[in-house]
């Protein structure tokens, strides 16, 4: 269960935690979760895209004046992806099954009203990133609006219709992010072994 699981997790070194799990210990160096980070890159590359600029060439945040809605809070992925993407200058809606919350830009976090629902922030945003882990969850395709980066987190099942989301205009659709969270979790272990050997 859960108790097991935290006391896990409790037992993960700093110099070992790729996923940066363990908030009872300070991390070695600039560590995100895998599956946050992975969908921050892909994010971040379609936006450097749509920019026509290269990362070194921004003078600004990122994801200035961007919403994007991220239906999932979980601390290995909608937590600190929608910390990360606010952090860029974007104005983040993160759903889970009892709340909407707002990340600003300014790193405040507000509850929206009870009233706020997930089809509203879906259908103002132009960046949606889901991984709701059910079968049965599936965002109706009426929600997307043109032009919109859809990522799918989830593994089991699909939480986007994949056959009607294609005729969305403009949309563009990862349906999943594995390959690119291998990557990340590499990335995580060069910096790990960097800062470790920069400690001793």
């Amino acid at each position: 269960g859960a108790h097991e699981s935290d006391r896990l997790i409790s037992c993960i070194t700093p110099d070992s935690d790729l996923g940066n799990v363990n908030k009872a210990e300070k991390a070695l160096g600039p560590i995100h979760p895998c599956t946050a980070l992975a969908c921050f890159r892909i994010l971040e590359s379609f936006r450097l895209d749509k920019l026509n600029i290269n990362a070194m060439e921004s003078k600004r945040r990122l994801f200035e004046d961007v919403s994007i809605t991220i239906i999932n809070r979980s601390e290995v992925l909608g937590l600190p992806l929608a910390t990360m993407l606010a952090s860029q200058g974007a104005t983040v809606y993160s759903a889970d099954v009892d709340s909407i919350l707002q990340f600003l830009p300014n790193g405040k976090v507000k509850r929206m009203p009870n009233s706020t629902t997930l089809k509203q922030c879906v259908m103002k945003s132009s960046m949606i990133v889901s991984g709701v882990p059910s079968c049965t969850f599936c965002i109706p395709t009426a929600w997307i609006p043109e032009n919109a980066t859809v990522v799918n987190v989830a593994t089991e099942k699909s939480n986007f219709d994949e056959e009607t989301l294609e005729n969305v205009p403009g949309v563009t659709y990862v349906p999943h992010v594995g390959r690119v969270t291998v990557s990340a979790l590499e990335y995580n272990l060069i910096c790990l072994y960097r800062s470790y050997h920069k400690s001793i």
